[in-house]
């Protein structure tokens, strides 16, 4: 229906061209009539499939300027001439893109004024006429507007994917190659066989992960940035990238996946999860969000020997998550600062807080607060 309609004019050239032929109009307007309709319409129909071009538009000026001359030897209005020449008008100024095409707009605009003085009465004509080129060229001021528009959210759209997709390479990619290194590390420090072939086997796993998760970002963002475009393009709103990340992120759904994250830490790590009442679903995967990065980040940091102690508690309508982390001998090195900023926003979406910071006695904590029925919470829509 929407492409129809951008058709509609057309309608209009047929009645035009038949209405100055059955009333006799003398051979000048007829033979305008006919250069207009065979130079102008086939490059009207090429400009509307082809948006944005203006290149060919010049010479559909010219086919119309030879009839208005054609219609001023007549002494007549040409209807099917002015037709063409708002339509020509309203394409120029969607297109226009140099001083030629601004040229063209001017004379075609000022011949379709000056033709109808030829006339008897020719200044009411006249001042109709400039009405309706005022109306075609503010359409086409229009039409440039929405496109401008359209493209600036069609950018924004792809800006989203890309950090959607670099939120997700360094949720899911980050632990596992920072365990790659680790154990790197300790089978290049260690001279037990033993040691490096399990070490060997455990990186061989990570990176077979890492891939895994690799290919379903891509698989999945070429199907997914065609339907945020179509959103866009249809609703014309922007998805937000960080919401659907973290909607769209294989996580936990149960405490028991919580346990799983720091057994395969090893070490001294350890967890204690006391939540006597009902927590909602949507809370499970924000916190194993956090706990993966946390886990990440004390293998970065302190080193896999440290010793980690999480808990999970209610407090008053919250659920309190915290993961602390003693000193150990050091880890690979500082990072960016992403994972942190990701957590914020994916912990604020459902109107909880996270905090960090150093211990008294040395080591780090991250502490994690949330609703434990975020759709219940005012919050949750402040945060968003």
């Amino acid at each position: 229906m929407r492409r129809l309609l951008t058709w509609l004019w057309l309608v209009p050239v047929p009645l035009t061209f038949a209405l100055e032929l059955l009333i006799g109009s003398g051979w000048a307007l007829i033979l305008g009539n006919v250069i207009a309709v065979a130079v102008a319409l086939p490059i009207l129909i090429r400009a509307q499939l082809r948006p944005g071009r203006s290149a060919r538009l010049e010479w559909a000026v010219l086919g119309l300027l030879a009839a208005l001359a054609l219609a001023v030897v007549a002494a007549t209005l040409s209807l099917t001439a002015l037709w063409l020449s708002l339509v020509t008008l309203a394409m120029l100024t969607r297109a226009s893109s140099g001083r030629l095409s601004i040229a063209s707009i001017v004379v075609l605009a000022v011949a379709n004024i000056v033709c109808p003085l030829a006339m008897a009465d020719g200044l009411i004509y006249a001042l109709m006429v400039f009405g309706l080129v005022i109306a075609a060229i503010a359409i086409g001021l229009m039409m440039r507007s929405n496109d401008r528009t359209l493209i600036e959210r069609q950018a924004t759209a792809t800006e989203a994917e890309r950090r959607r997709i670099a939120t997700e390479l360094h949720d899911l990619i980050a632990h596992e190659v920072t365990g790659i290194v680790v154990l790197a590390q300790a089978a290049g420090r260690s001279d037990n066989p033993d040691l490096r072939t399990t070490a060997l086997t455990k990186i061989e796993q990570s990176g077979s992960r890492a891939l895994e998760e690799i290919r379903r970002l891509v698989s999945e963002a070429r199907s997914e940035s065609r339907a945020d475009a179509s959103q866009v393009t249809v609703s014309g709103t922007v998805p937000d990238p960080d919401q659907e990340t973290a909607s769209r992120t294989p996580v936990a759904s149960e405490p028991q996946a919580l346990r799983d994250r720091v057994a395969a830490f090893g070490g001294t790590a350890a967890i204690t999860i006391d939540t006597p009442t009902e927590v909602a679903a949507q809370v499970w995967p924000v916190l194993d969000r956090v706990l993966v990065e946390s886990l990440t980040n004390v293998r970065r940091h302190a080193g896999a020997d440290a010793s980690v102690t999480v808990t999970v508690t209610t407090d008053t309508g919250t659920l309190l998550m915290t993961v602390t982390n003693g000193p150990g001998t050091g880890g690979i090195g500082a990072g960016s600062g992403t994972g942190l900023s990701s957590l914020q926003v994916r912990v604020g979406h459902l109107g909880g807080r996270i905090g960090a910071g150093p211990e008294p006695g040395g080591g780090w904590s991250v502490t994690t607060r949330l609703p434990l029925n975020p759709q219940d919470d005012d919050r949750t829509g402040e945060n968003r």
